[in-house]
């Protein structure tokens, strides 16, 4: 779901940097074999590019390099969780972090998303995992007095937030919303990024910015599976490739291909298929949700005649829907704006079929 766009990728120019970096790795092969952190000049990019971009202003020695935003959930949960403890996932949200938290013998305690994201609560817990730029499934966009009700839970539990801000470097309208990170004035909140979706997806390459006070015990924890970095030819490339303006150049052009797909895929879903599904609002992503409006029986039905006549999408009840509601998750970032046009209008035609039956 919402892979990158690959052809607009600029493999010439990721090729050279690869080759150079080689060559002076050859020259230097020792040089960062044990900085669990990741390659330094790295982390100086990332943290320009987060003051510049989302407004998060962190030194570089408070950002660590992990394989992927997974790495760094599972290495949290590693750190924050003792047997037993409660912890606080989003319903629906990403199976990934409940799979962890229950490795570390932990309690997932799953609350409830509305059409605004997270529904505050007084949790009894001291670990939550939210994703407020841009929720996942839903793509709701938590508002600034629930992210403050947040903040001051995480303050009156002596609590740990995890932001993961997965996909948000893509807004294809309106103003860039800042992440919960930015109101985090009491060292609350761990914020994990990822460069899957803006770069090449096998690329494998995340960053966590952590408060001082879990910076130690973080490091030592990727450190125990990872004595000598790994990926370290791949962090140096893409150090040297957002120095030279790259990085940000590709944004910008992928911004502008991924618009022209969200807005007709919005436009069409809407006009077509607003009868089947409650479309959640969204600005921002690589794919759309919306909430089946009928029985979940139904939509099994329909989902599996889409299937036999050649499309698909996500399922959300992956991510953990209540048995009594059903959902979609419709990528967009791969397809071309014809098959986006054919896809829906398919989509159409198969649901126009099956209640004729």
């Amino acid at each position: 779901m919402g892979h990158p766009q690959m052809d607009e990728f600029p493999r010439e120019l990721w090729n050279r940097g690869m080759y150079e970096q080689v060559r002076r790795m050859t020259e230097s092969p020792q040089e960062e074999a044990h900085f669990a952190e990741g390659h330094y000049a790295l982390r100086e990019a990332i943290a320009q590019h987060l003051r510049r971009m989302r407004g998060i202003d962190a030194p570089p020695e408070r950002i660590v390099i992990v394989n992927g935003s997974m790495q760094a959930i599972a290495l949290l949960t590693q750190v924050l969780v003792n047997e037993g403890d409660p912890v606080i996932l989003e319903r629906p949200g990403y199976h990934g972090t409940s799979r962890a938290v229950l490795a570390a013998g932990g309690v997932p305690v799953h609350a409830a998303v509305d059409g605004q994201g997270l529904v505050p609560q007084p949790w009894n817990a001291r670990l939550l995992f939210v994703t407020p730029s841009r929720q996942f499934p839903t793509g709701a966009v938590l508002g600034l007095e629930r992210r403050q009700q947040l903040l001051r839970w995480a303050a009156e539990q002596s609590a740990v937030i995890v932001e993961d801000d997965y996909d948000s470097e893509f807004r294809h309208r309106g103003r860039p919303i800042e992440p919960l990170k930015v109101l985090d004035q009491e060292g609350r909140v761990v914020y994990i990024g990822t460069f899957s979706k803006t770069m090449l997806q096998d690329l494998r390459i995340g960053y966590v910015v952590l408060p001082e006070a879990l910076l130690g015990a973080f490091v030592a924890a990727k450190r125990l599976y990872e004595p000598h970095p790994s990926g370290l030819l791949e962090q140096r490339s893409l150090a040297a490739f957002m120095a030279s303006g790259g990085y940000e150049r590709h944004l910008r052009r992928m911004r502008r291909v991924y618009a022209s797909k969200f807005l007709l895929l919005q436009a069409h879903l809407q006009e077509q298929l607003s009868t089947l599904f409650e479309w959640v609002e969204s600005d921002a992503g690589l794919h759309l949700f919306g909430w089946w409006r009928g029985d979940p029986r139904d939509y099994a039905v329909y989902a599996a005649a889409c299937r036999k006549a050649g499309v698909s999408w996500s399922d959300a009840a992956t991510y953990g829907l209540p048995p009594e509601r059903a959902g979609a998750c419709f990528g967009f970032a791969h397809l071309t704006e014809e098959e986006i046009r054919r896809g829906v209008a398919l989509l159409r035609h198969v649901y126009e079929i099956v209640t004729k039956c």
